[in-house]
């Protein structure tokens, strides 16, 4: 079961590497970037509601179920096995001009390698299957959690924080 534990996991540069455009006199759709992402995109995608409510905005009546569903619909994709969070249809024909991605990309190179140091090495065995489940798990949870806890003021803070 841990045979990869000492696989080694791409680190943000490469990644960027791979979200630069191919050829900059064309236009990139943002679903391009979206399978360069692969399932990292699961982490800023789960990260997002859960900042949401962890801010003084989580006090708002229905702001925490609506990120509490958020974070549970994401977490479910991740159960499914889903290689990349689903966004719809309209989010992915985005298109934006190839030059000015390569400008972007290449500006946050040099912060993406800082970044690297802080972000290597890693528990690579929390890759597995089953481990992502847990976690999927959890955070789905935490997502469910979050819609009675609206009830008191800031009580959604506390899964939101765990997520």
């Amino acid at each position: 079961m841990f045979k990869e534990t000492g696989a080694r996991s791409m680190t943000l540069y490469e990644l960027l590497g791979k979200m630069q455009p191919k050829n900059t006199t064309d236009v990139m759709a943002f679903s391009e970037f979206w399978n360069a992402m692969e399932k990292r995109g699961f982490g800023p995608m789960l990260a997002l509601p859960a900042f949401i409510a962890a801010t003084p905005i989580g006090a708002i009546p229905g702001v925490p179920t609506i990120t509490g569903v958020t974070i549970l619909l994401i977490a479910m994709q991740i159960l499914l096995g889903r290689r990349h969070p689903w966004l719809p249809a309209t989010i992915m024909k985005i298109e934006m001009d190839a030059e000015r991605i390569e400008f972007l990309v290449n500006k946050m190179k040099p912060v993406a390698v800082r970044f690297d140091r802080f972000l290597m090495p890693r528990w690579f065995f929390m890759r597995q299957p089953v481990f992502r489940s847990l976690i999927a798990l959890s955070c789905a949870a935490c997502g469910l959690l979050m819609v009675p806890l609206e009830l008191v003021p800031f009580m959604g803070l506390i899964p939101a924080f765990a997520v």
